[in-house]
C-alpha cells in the first residue's frame, strides 16, 4: 500500500502542529471540497469540535490542506480521528490549479453531533491562523474568524 492523502480542515492544518503526530507528513496544496461545509458541532465535552460536514449542495465548499502520509502515519491519524469519534470519508478534493486529489476527509459521527455547541475562542483562533497561513480564501478564513464562541 503506497501513501494516502489526508485533507486537513481544522488544527491539522497547522503543519507543525500535524507534525508532532505524523513527522513525515509532506505538505501537497491546498484544496477545495465541494458538497461540504464546516460546522463546529462535535461535541467534546461542552464545547464544539470543527468537522467537515456534508451538504451535497454543489455551491458549499470547505477548504482545506491536502498532505500526504506514509501507510503508517495515514494509521496514527486514522486512529486519532476515531478515537476522537469522527469517521472517514473518501472524497476527492480540488487544488486551485483545478487538479483533482483522491483523499480522506473526518466528519462527525452523527451520535456526537450537537449543532448548538459552540468552540472555545482557544480552539477557533488556532485554525484561523492556520488556515491563514496556509493562503485559503480571504471570505473563508474570515468566515471561520467570525464563528462565535463560549468565552
Amino acid at each position: 500500500m503506497g501513501p494516502k492523502n489526508f485533507f486537513a480542515v481544522g488544527t491539522n492544518m497547522d503543519a507543525e502542529y500535524l507534525r508532532r503526530i505524523v513527522p513525515g507528513a509532506l505538505r501537497l496544496t491546498v484544496a477545495r471540497l465541494p458538497g461540504y461545509t464546516v460546522r463546529w458541532h462535535k461535541r467534546a465535552g461542552s464545547e464544539g469540535k470543527l468537522a467537515a460536514y456534508e451538504t451535497s449542495n454543489g455551491r458549499d465548499a470547505v477548504w482545506g490542506v491536502v498532505y500526504q502520509l506514509s501507510p503508517a502515519g495515514f494509521q496514527l491519524i486514522d486512529d486519532a480521528q476515531r478515537h476522537a469519534r469522527y469517521a472517514e470519508n473518501q472524497v476527492r478534493v480540488i487544488d486551485k490549479d483545478g487538479n483533482q486529489h483522491e483523499a480522506s476527509v473526518y466528519v462527525a459521527e452523527a451520535d456526537v453531533i450537537d449543532d448548538s455547541l459552540k468552540p472555545t475562542r482557544s480552539y477557533r483562533d488556532p485554525i484561523v491562523r492556520a488556515a491563514r497561513a496556509n493562503g485559503l480564501p480571504d471570505d473563508y478564513v474570515e468566515q471561520l474568524a467570525l464563528t462565535q464562541t463560549l468565552d
